[in-house]
């Protein structure tokens, strides 16, 4: 660890889509640190990124060694180098956004506006911290804000392409262009991601993470069901919830507005103004409308998938920092 009282800091999958987010949430939201090293897990590369307006070198991370010098290292890389990592315990204190699509572990889940700092500074001697997917994120905020009250809630969260990196970023380009131009041609195992929505055996694993990890969030959750698609845009991602009308809840349902409203990190759509995914792409905010029935409230919710995760990410380390003094 660090003798100075700012961290040294190391982000792990820097060229993808969250580490990407990442670095530009680090210099966006001033995070007071040391050294801020960058690296990838393909072997062998050297690329560089921008971070807060100036090139930097990405590093090829030959082993969970490397990282043994910093205080806080960011994986944002697939869930098998990441495991590989975390069983290493190189020595820094690890926050695992792998995790996001798995159900949850003893490793402490937290997230802002789910998880109270206080909780968070209980926690400081772990060293390995995980967050939500951000689907569980939005639903559990959501449901946090309206008290936990009603019955039965139904999601389906309708995820972007960079919900799976850049792996499936580029794949998803990849095939539009091809579609566009009439020569696509598939391997027999390939889905087409262009011009299509589908759910696989993945999609429905995602789902079921996704329906633990707001159980694990929510001290009491409702009972819930949740699906998942895989839906043909690039950036950012939706989530509708429909939850059976608490009975607290009356008239025209402006009393759940204004929980909403209240709640951190959610945003209400103007009143009839057309709501895309595309609008809350670089915002950090979850943006939601409220539409409500005889017996039910439904709730369109869209969000920036990777900044989201990223931000969630970002302020465990911010939270550790103000809580140690080796840290702070």
């Amino acid at each position: 660890m660090s003798n100075t009282r700012e961290p040294r800091v190391a982000v792990v999958g820097a060229t993808g889509a969250v580490g990407n987010q990442l670095i530009e949430l680090i210099t966006a939201r001033g995070f007071q640190l040391s050294e801020l090293k960058l690296f990838t897990t393909e072997a062998g590369a050297m690329q560089t990124v921008d971070a807060g307006g100036e090139e930097r070198l990405v590093d090829a991370l030959e082993s969970p060694a490397d990282l043994r010098d910093f205080d806080i290292a960011f994986l944002a890389i697939p869930a098998p180098r990441a495991a590989e990592i975390v069983a290493a315990q190189p020595g820094p204190i690890l926050i695992d956004l792998s995790a996001a699509n798995r159900p949850p572990s003893d490793v402490p889940m937290v997230a802002p506006g789910l998880t109270s700092r206080e909780a968070i500074a209980k926690l400081r001697n772990a060293k390995v911290f995980a967050i939500p997917h951000p689907a569980a994120h939005v639903l559990a905020t959501c449901l946090k804000a309206l008290g936990g009250r009603g019955g039965f809630v139904a999601a389906t969260a309708m995820l972007g392409a960079s919900a799976g990196g850049m792996e499936m970023l580029t794949a998803t380009v990849d095939q539009t262009t091809d579609l566009l131009s009439a020569r696509l041609e598939l391997d027999d195992d390939e889905v087409q991601r262009g011009f299509n929505a589908f759910m696989r055996e993945h999609e429905r694993s995602v789902a079921s993470a996704i329906a633990a990890q707001v159980e694990k969030l929510l001290d009491k959750a409702p009972p819930l069901s949740v699906q998942v698609a895989a839906i043909p845009v690039l950036h950012g991602s939706a989530l509708t919830v429909d939850i059976q009308r608490p009975r607290e809840i009356r008239g025209n349902g402006e009393d759940a507005v204004e929980l909403l409203r209240a709640a951190p990190g959610i945003l209400i759509a103007e009143e009839g103004e057309p709501l895309g995914v595309i609008d809350a792409v670089g915002q950090e905010a979850i943006v939601v409308s409220v539409e409500t029935r005889a017996d039910s409230l439904s709730l369109w919710c869209v969000f920036d998938n990777t900044r989201l995760a990223a931000l969630g990410a970002l302020w465990i380390a911010e939270t550790l920092a103000l809580s140690s003094p080796t840290l702070a």
